[in-house]
């Protein structure tokens, strides 16, 4: 199965917290909910691969910001849903989740900013996780639009949703398209030096590679350059390593390179242990 971002990143909301770090008051004088605090537990649950209890804190939080009319911070909570219901594979409230999420995005109107892009991507994701890539594709073309009006070129969000592109028309079996957006997110993870998200591409090609011809050598040559990813002094072995390794680990098995997915397996287990 293709590796998304989202099976790796650490969860963030899209629409930014209050800067003082606390709740803050509307003109309406109506409180908001405390994003930094909550996206900060989402971190920490997210990090010690507590899935059932981050799914419970969102849903809390989510209900929270309807109670208090807070519906910026509604989206942002029903954003990390998206994800977090892909990632468990609940399909049901997964798009409902991104039903939620589009409708509130309309009713905010919130343009072509980044922001908006991010919710789109996020939204597809889930889409796509669940079959459905025609839809996911366009979702994924708008994000295009709002990250083109909003980012430099080179920005690695850019990365991350060109990733995305490339495993939907995958799925669909357009290689052709798939292999150039891979291709385009590994220039710009280059430029930015972005080693976890570069070994994540690496071996969505080889996998991409394996649909088009088992016996492909590009397969080996792509799961060499994700280990040298992994293996680049200049990786930081923090939860995101850990879980990008998790995650990379089943694909080396896969193709007969054992002894690279019980390395990788290993070196997230040191990290939850606190080695």
């Amino acid at each position: 199965m293709t590796i998304n971002r989202e099976d790796y990143a650490e969860p963030r909301c899209p629409l930014g917290p209050p800067d003082d770090g606390g709740p803050s008051v509307r003109a309406s004088g109506r409180e908001r909910i405390p994003l930094p605090e909550i996206i900060a537990e989402c971190d920490r649950l997210f990090q010690a691969e507590k899935t059932a209890e981050l799914g419970e804190h969102l849903r809390f939080w989510r209900a929270r910001a309807r109670e208090l009319g807070d519906e910026e911070g509604e989206l942002s909570i029903l954003s990390e849903l998206m994800g977090h219901y892909r990632m468990s594979g609940d399909r049901e409230r997964g798009l409902a989740a991104v039903r939620d999420g589009f409708a509130l995005m309309g009713k905010l109107n919130l343009g072509r900013c980044a922001a908006a892009g991010t919710i789109l991507i996020n939204g597809a994701t889930a889409l796509q996780a669940f079959g459905e890539y025609d839809e996911a594709l366009r979702h994924y073309a708008e994000a295009f639009r709002c990250y083109g009006d909003s980012l430099a070129p080179d920005d690695w969000r850019f990365a991350g949703l060109s990733n995305n592109m490339a495993a939907a028309y995958a799925a669909k079996e357009d290689f052709p398209h798939a292999e150039a957006y891979y291709r385009k997110a590994l220039a710009i993870l280059e430029v930015c030096r972005n080693l976890m998200d570069a070994a994540v591409t690496h071996v969505n090609l080889a996998q991409m590679y394996c649909l088009i011809d088992p016996d492909d050598p590009r397969i080996q040559t792509e799961l060499d350059e994700a280990m040298a990813c992994f293996d680049d002094p200049a990786a930081v072995r923090d939860g995101y390593y850990a879980h990008t390794c998790r995650k990379c680990a089943s694909a080396f098995g896969f193709f007969g390179r054992e002894g690279d997915e019980r390395e990788l397996h290993h070196r997230a287990d040191a990290f939850h242990a606190g080695h």
